[in-house]
């Protein structure tokens, strides 16, 4: 908001400024400069006023008018001769039909002469005037008050849009976090122009998308358990007749085949589950310390690596679905046991108000520009394609969703134990 705040106001000054200078650009050049025309007039009207004095009373009494004139709007009088005054106003005034009159010079000091052409009056502002100190003043509030009331006004119309603004966003946030039915009001008074009924039109194809996609996905899933079980029942029962060896191993390769297939099924399945917003979890309160050392039995199982855990007993308590929370943790170090090479470690911390349960390895670690992509869905940074070893990369989307739906985060970075480090984050 404060960039937007700034923005706006520089860009009120800077159009205030362009409007005001093209004004008086296309006063000075089109309509005429008329007060400098009425401030010409004025003066030429003293110095009538003065030659008609000076015609019936002498040149005095019209010097006395002068000074009473020049004391009582608070002006400073000087006086000089040809030789004293300066050239552009010599200049002016001898002028052939320019015998009397006044003259403005740069710095808007008012020149004039009486009937005695070799004397010279200039009129202007005396420095020590109160009545020009206050004008002047009066004239600098108002600049402030002028600028003050851009600033009010900026920061008024910044937070009137802003609001509108940030409810979008927050129902946008909705929406990516997985809320697919979150629409931003239509409302006159929260929308921000077709802003928000474009939103929603985009967010309903995307819905709808969404919707299909994973309609499809648990079609195909399911629709493939059954043929699955058929082809691997008959290779098995296939497999129990009388057959040479070459067709031991052709039937041994179909078993395995649909082996891998029917966990690709089962792990397209589980993605679908845990991603689908409306899927219900058993939120308890676990005591971090004793429900990781009592699952670490199971997990020191999954692995043929050195596995060692370090969870202290005085960690924070999370709110988790324990099933759920074992997955990640399962898939973290089944993960980890394809590629490492000895060692496996699983670190538990508190850092700052966050529980950070973090899975390391030493094998040949993950290259930062896999990074962003490694969570998601079939992404896989082996460039070999080795299934038994780089697996169908649904394992880490599995991580990502359940931790998500908890309202954590993943990482993924280099260990110090040479290899890749894992890191779920659950606020504590």
């Amino acid at each position: 908001m404060r960039r937007i705040y700034i923005e706006f106001y520089v860009g009120l000054v800077v159009v205030f400024f362009i409007t005001m200078t093209s004004f008086f650009v296309f006063e000075e050049g089109v309509l005429g400069d008329y007060d400098a025309i009425l401030e010409q007039r004025r003066a030429d009207g003293i110095v009538d006023m003065l030659d008609a004095i000076e015609a019936t009373s002498g040149t005095e009494a019209a010097l006395q008018v002068l000074q009473g004139y020049v004391d009582k709007v608070e002006l400073e009088l000087d006086v000089y001769n040809t030789h004293t005054v300066p050239a552009t106003v010599a200049t002016y005034f001898n002028q052939q039909s320019r015998e009397a009159g006044v003259f403005y010079d740069d710095e808007d000091t008012l020149w004039l002469k009486l009937s005695d052409h070799q004397t010279f009056y200039s009129m202007q502002n005396a420095p020590d005037s109160e009545l020009h100190q206050s004008v002047a003043f009066n004239e600098d509030l108002l600049v402030v008050f002028l600028f003050g009331g851009f600033a009010i006004y900026s920061f008024f119309m910044v937070w009137f849009l802003s609001r509108r603004v940030r409810a979008l966003e927050k129902t946008a946030h909705q929406f990516a976090d997985g809320n697919l039915t979150a629409r931003a009001s239509t409302r006159s008074h929260q929308r921000v122009g077709s802003l928000n009924r474009t939103f929603n039109h985009m967010a309903d194809r995307i819905g709808h998308l969404v919707t299909s996609s994973r309609a499809l996905t648990n079609a195909v899933a399911h629709e493939l358990r059954s043929p699955l079980f058929r082809i691997q029942w008959q290779a098995e029962l296939l497999g129990e007749s009388q057959l040479d060896s070459k067709q031991q191993k052709k039937v041994a390769s179909i078993i395995e085949d649909t082996d891998e297939m029917t966990s690709l099924v089962d792990e397209l399945l589980y993605l679908a589950r845990v991603d689908h917003p409306n899927t219900l979890f058993s939120l308890q309160t676990l005591d971090t310390s004793v429900w990781m050392n009592a699952q670490w039995p199971r997990w020191q199982a999954l692995s043929t690596k050195s596995v060692s855990l370090d969870a202290p007993q005085d960690l924070p308590s999370v709110e988790a679905d324990p099933h759920l929370l074992k997955r990640v943790i399962t898939n973290l170090i089944g993960n980890a046991e394809k590629y490492a090479t000895s060692q496996i470690a699983v670190r538990v911390y508190c850092e700052d108000t966050q529980l950070v349960i973090a899975v390391h390895d030493d094998g040949e670690g993950v290259e930062s520009l896999h990074w962003p992509f490694i969570f998601d869905a079939f992404y896989s940074a082996d460039r070999s394609r080795d299934k038994k070893r780089s697996g169908y990369g649904l394992g880490l989307a599995i991580v990502k969703q359940i931790v998500t739906r908890h309202g954590g985060h993943v990482e993924v970075d280099h260990s110090d134990l040479g290899g890749a480090c894992f890191r779920v984050i659950f606020p504590c």
